[in-house]
């Protein structure tokens, strides 16, 4: 067989496995990096990005018009389902419950959504191209699956949620767009101390002009603004990608949840989450994971246990030490950002949550 034969046999075996897992996007060669792997340690992982250790897994590039050859454009749309998230909201704990063998495979924040999301602000606001076919490509990808009967939902990063629309029209599924309210999102951010407040900066400036518009504060007022302003803003432009795509995702393919609503009923919102995605768990699974250990234990640090309670009162340690500033913050932000939506941010709720 000819090397270009070899070629073209090892690219179909690789995309044929769902083992392969595309790990990341390198725009520089214009190709996929996959790495090796079984679908229990996918599942596992609370984060398929850096924090993945991946030593002593095979590895192997494919360029992406390589990979587009053996992934016609005009072929069915993939199945897939997506948790869109703000973040601090229990994405990773609510992916990880949803993970059941033979019904779904949660995947957790692939480093690869993040790549392309950032390739597709950078065709938006420089000389920079995407290639046309990049987001459609990663979400066939992602949506290879080891059985046919086994539902494949991705919980993207939220620095990927600029790349919900080009889910809509390139998938097949559906989306739950996962929250926090406002103060508890600044609770989460005020309670690590620097460090989240440098990662509320980096989401701010990552999705600042993910809506296509110039920006709207002067630099000097950006640099003026405290942590938790920035922090409340970024809040703010999430929630507006998600009314954004709300309407172009239609009636039957999007939910929202409040994450306090999942933790006051975790059976409930199961029973609701395993409906609108049509898992087909049923009442003694659901049961099951509600009285197992995944909602005992920290999603992101397993050795750490995790109670509803134990967050409650974290918050509230937090919300006494900022005291008046809270509500102060949460206020100013509504003036900063005037189109925001009071009260209930998203429509659709699976579950009330009472506020």
């Amino acid at each position: 067989m000819s090397e270009s034969g070899e070629t073209r046999r090892d690219a179909r075996e690789i995309l044929g496995d769902s083992c392969w897992f595309p790990e990341d996007y390198v725009p520089a060669m214009k190709a996929m990096s996959f790495v090796r792997s079984d679908t229990a340690t996918l599942a596992r992982q609370p984060f398929l990005d850096h924090r993945w250790n991946r030593r002593g897994c095979a590895q192997i590039p494919l360029m992406l018009d390589r990979i587009a050859q053996e992934f016609p454009s005009d072929a069915p749309l993939p199945r897939l389902n997506f948790i869109w998230h703000t973040s601090f909201c229990c994405s990773t704990l609510i992916a990880a419950a949803l993970n059941v063998a033979d019904r779904n495979i949660s995947l957790s924040e692939p480093a690869m959504l993040v790549t392309v999301a950032d390739v597709k602000r950078a065709d938006a606001f420089t000389d920079a191209k995407m290639p046309s076919r990049l987001p459609e490509i990663a979400f066939r990808l992602l949506a290879r699956r080891s059985t046919p009967d086994t539902a494949v939902t991705v919980k993207p990063s939220n620095f990927a949620n600029i790349l919900i629309r080009d889910a809509v029209h390139h998938t097949k599924g559906k989306s739950l767009f996962l929250y926090s309210d406002l103060p508890s999102f600044l609770l989460s951010v005020a309670k690590s101390g620097l460090q989240l407040s440098k990662y509320a900066r980096r989401l701010f400036f990552s999705i600042l002009r993910d809506d296509g518009k110039p920006v709207r504060w002067p630099a000097s007022d950006l640099f003026q603004m405290s942590d938790l302003e920035v922090a409340a803003i970024a809040w703010h432009l999430q929630i507006a990608e998600f009314r954004r795509s709300w309407a172009e995702l239609g009636e039957g393919r999007v939910a929202s949840l409040d994450c306090d609503a999942f933790l006051a009923d975790p059976y409930a919102a199961l029973e609701r989450l395993d409906a609108f995605f049509g898992y087909g768990f049923g009442p003694e699974k659901i049961r099951t994971i509600v009285e197992g250990p995944v909602l005992k234990r920290h999603a992101k640090l397993p050795q750490a246990p995790f109670s509803p309670e134990q967050r409650r009162m974290e918050q509230q340690r937090v919300r006494q030490f900022l005291g008046a500033d809270l509500e102060r913050i949460a206020e100013w932000s509504y003036t900063a950002y005037p189109e925001a939506v009071r009260g209930a941010p998203l429509p659709g709720a699976l579950v009330a949550t009472g506020k």
